[in-house]
């Protein structure tokens, strides 16, 4: 079965709660989505160089079509089962999905 990586690039709103929209990303919003089919794990980053997105998180997806996995992920938010916050800049996020053509390379 393909695996693949969804790379989200996110803000939080500008002069919102910073620390609210890391508490809601890290403690309800990763949970929520590795919940849902297909979704198997989720790691977050923080930019440290000036950049048009400050926070990045790499999910693992592991479907064999990402497009429909994707599809099904995103007609949950907003429901119980993908809960949103006012915090998250919806409009500035941006989403790349990406098929694995090699296994990890280990040095």
């Amino acid at each position: 079965m393909p695996k693949y990586k969804m790379l989200v690039f996110t803000n939080p709103t500008k002069g919102g709660d910073e620390a609210n929209y890391n508490k809601w990303y890290n403690e309800q919003h990763i949970p929520d989505v590795c919940r849902i089919e297909g979704f198997t794990g989720a790691q977050r980053f923080k930019n440290t160089i000036d950049g048009i997105t400050n926070y990045l998180a790499i999910y693992e997806v592991d479907a064999p079509d990402a497009a429909a996995a994707i599809a099904n992920l995103t007609s949950k938010a907003g429901t119980d089962e993908m809960v949103m916050t006012d915090d998250l800049d919806v409009e500035g996020t941006s989403v790349m999905v990406y098929e694995e053509l090699t296994e990890p390379y280990v040095a």
